[in-house]
């Protein structure tokens, strides 16, 4: 197959589905190096007036020309009647897309033309083949003498794709050239279009299983809406579910159904009695899967009270329950006719499976997921370990479209140590995931041989105009006190400076203990610096302070309350997980560095640092944060690539798993516990922190400071 032609789609097997693959024969022999993607069966609209389904059977966009083919088996009447049909509805999705037209006029020609086998007669002006040679003889004729520009052809890709409502984005007026906020108003600005993987997991055939996945960012879930809308509008008779794990998934995902549906349909709503948009457990007040199931098939749902008072407290919860539901279950009723799963790596086998049980005999299960979201481990099993089979549909999308390129590969390299001077703290269990992620090698990864790993354009667009360099940084302080002030400074600049909105900056802090604490410490600096440099002014003079702007933490008012127009955001990395915004401040980087949970915490830096759409700053204070800012240097040293001496094998990879475990969670929850009793021992002042420390050590004071100096490598 011609590399430079992108088939897209399916087509029965029959007649059509065999003239589409001599067409593609024939065009990819006559043009071989002209760029295009062959559309099979789509779009498909619909016609509101007549209630009926317009489907086009292929749809060429190439740089030499647009062709729209109908293909008729059989003879008709007014073949005529069909192409018009055909013609109107493409056309006025393309002039959908204002960029497309100008006075009132494509600017482009495309051509429809009707493919019959049958000894159908032409009429004038409405085109007619009956063979693939007299179809590219018309393309011959009608072709365009110049290919189209790159800069066009995306922008008629945007179009046949109906891309149109992918993001939405805020209006900024008066923003200077220069600026940040600038720089986010021309990303905004440019064409949205779909790239050919996410064209593919959108149309694919959904008999069988279907697995899509990809790092964050790179266009699942708008790709999973996307592709329920699809089959919703070629099948409206067909029962559909798109489930999910996190509840404040569902407000995304309605929206974006809701908007695709409408933007395709010429403004009609999708029917949520076929379409249904559900998580997994569910509760009488609000039904999903889970709950459905045991309705249908006469069994009692447990809720959250009940099923944690038989299974316990334990993170494999709603599994169990799953799977006791499937082993309770003699004979399974069909219940739907699709499932999509939305962020299935929060499910374990035991979901997919009772998803896979409640379809029928074609199994249309659609499954997306972030590969990568823990760099020690894969996001899920394979689909082997899962069905007990081998799937035919497998989706990588290797484009990030969320994080910069430079942002990306920092993220990898400082979760896993790779510059650390002790080693690797971790690593991915299967060097095959990093093609799925998009990073290519000029060498095959080999282990025990040198490897370097980087990005392409193609993998990470350059989507924000800014220099490189300016897209992430790292900051060491001598204290918290001038970190926190230094980061005060940096957020009164984006917002009166790079005229920044508040909702574009989020600041995560990677003490998981003390956020909290801090978020008040950094309030009350800001409160103190604003009254000391304002003490002087007089009751009736006009104060302005320093610095006029309002910081909440994230869920204060709600579970749900995260960004407000009106105040920047304080967030831990947990509550972060999900939220992405254009600039990220993360402090007290340091934490990740010789913290109890060195791994744990190193997932979480990589968690921050992915919540950029555009820079990010990493702040911290000590000598733990030099070492961090040391491995930072180095990956500047490489180019922003992942290089690697000597690719670790199994049993390097098995040794340093042993080597760098982390303290489990109930040891962590000890010692915060015992924290919490020495703050309060300390702070009422009877007893100080060194008179603990020796009782709790038993060693004298001289002891202490000698352990000390050794664990620090002083003298």
């Amino acid at each position: 197959m011609n590399e430079n032609l992108s088939i897209l789609g399916s087509l029965e097997p029959g007649i059509k589905y065999d003239i589409a693959e001599q067409f593609v024969q024939a065009f990819t022999t006559e043009y071989p190096d002209i760029k295009g993607d062959l559309y099979l069966g789509y779009p498909i609209y619909v016609d509101e007036i007549a209630n009926r389904r317009v489907c086009v059977d292929m749809a060429l966009i190439s740089k030499v020309g647009v062709y729209i083919l109908n293909i008729l088996p059989e003879p008709v009447t007014d073949y005529g009647e069909i192409q018009d049909d055909i013609y109107a509805k493409v056309e006025s999705k393309f002039k959908k897309q204002s960029f497309l037209f100008k006075k009132r006029k494509l600017i482009f020609d495309f051509y429809a033309v009707t493919y019959t086998p049958t000894s159908m007669a032409e009429v004038e002006g409405y085109p007619l083949v009956h063979n693939i040679d007299e179809m590219m003889s018309f393309i011959k004729e009608t072709k365009e003498d110049k290919e189209f520009s790159d800069d066009l052809y995306g922008k008629i890709l945007s179009g046949i794709q109906e891309a149109y409502g992918i993001n939405i984005h805020r209006e900024r007026e008066g923003v200077k050239e220069g600026t940040k906020a600038y720089a986010i108003s021309q990303m905004a600005a440019q064409i949205e279009k779909y790239d050919s993987r996410q064209m593919e997991a959108i149309l694919s055939d959904t008999m069988g299983i279907q697995r899509i996945r990809g790092m964050a960012g790179s266009g699942k879930t708008i790709v999973l809406a996307r592709k329920a809308v699809e089959l919703h509008t070629a099948h409206p008779d067909w029962d559909i579910v798109v489930t999910y794990s996190t509840r404040s998934l569902r407000d995304q995902l309605v929206s974006l159904i809701g908007r695709f549906y409408a933007a395709k349909n010429d403004g009609a709503k999708y029917n949520s009695k076929k379409l249904k948009i559900m998580q997994s457990w569910g509760s009488a007040s609000s039904r999903g899967v889970y709950y459905e199931v045991c309705l249908r098939h006469g069994v009692s749902p447990l809720n959250v009270r009940e099923a944690k008072a038989k299974y316990g407290n334990g993170a494999n919860l709603f599994s169990r329950m799953c799977g006791e539901l499937i082993k309770s279950i003699k004979e399974f009723h069909k219940m739907y006719d699709c499932i999509l799963i939305d962020e299935a790596q929060d499910f374990d086998k035991n979901y997919l499976q009772l998803c896979l049980k409640i379809l029928d005999q074609n199994q249309r299960l659609v499954y997306a997921y972030d590969e990568l979201q823990k760099l020690n481990e894969e996001a899920m099993p394979n689909p082997e370990q899962i069905f007990g089979r081998n799937i035919d549909h497998d989706t990588p999308l290797t484009v990030c479209y969320r994080n910069q390129g430079n942002a990306i590969v920092t993220a990898h390299a400082i979760g896993m140590g790779l510059y650390r001077k002790e080693g690797l703290l971790q690593l991915p269990g299967s060097s095959s995931v990093w093609e799925a992620i998009g990073y290519v090698s000029d060498t095959p990864i080999i282990e025990g041989k040198e490897v370097t790993l980087y990005r392409t354009k193609e993998t990470s667009p350059e989507l924000l105009k800014v220099l490189p360099d300016d897209i992430i940084r790292f900051f060491s302080y001598d204290s918290a006190n001038d970190m926190y002030i230094e980061l005060l400074g940096m957020i009164k600049n984006d917002l009166e400076v790079e005229q920044l909105l508040p909702r574009d900056i989020m600041i995560i802090d990677m003490d998981t203990f003390d956020y909290g604490d801090n978020r008040l410490k950094l309030s009350r600096l800001k409160s103190r610096i604003n009254k000391e440099a304002t003490k002087d002014a007089e009751w009736d003079d006009e104060v302005k302070y320093p610095y006029e702007f309002s910081l909440h933490t994230a869920g204060a008012a709600n579970p749900e309350d995260f960004f407000r127009d009106d105040s920047v955001v304080y967030s831990s990395v947990r509550r972060a997980k999900g939220n992405e915004t254009f600039m990220i401040y993360i402090v007290n980087a340091q934490k990740c560095v010789n913290s109890l949970q060195r791994r744990s915490d190193r997932n979480g830096l990589f968690t921050a640092i992915t919540r950029s759409k555009g820079w990010v700053r990493v702040l911290g204070y000590g000598e733990d944060m030099e070492i961090l800012n040391q491995e930072f240097e180095e990956i500047k040293n490489h180019d922003f690539k992942l290089y690697f001496d000597e690719y670790p094998d199994k049993e390097k990879q098995k040794q340093i798993f042993l080597n760098n475990r982390d303290v489990e969670d109930k040891d962590i929850k000890l010692i915060g516990n015992t924290k919490s009793l020495i703050d309060k021992l300390t702070g009422e002042g009877n007893v100080s922190k060194l008179q603990l420390m020796q009782e709790l050590f038993g060693m004298s004071k001289e002891e202490l400071l000698t352990e000390i100096t050794k664990q620090t490598g002083g003298e």
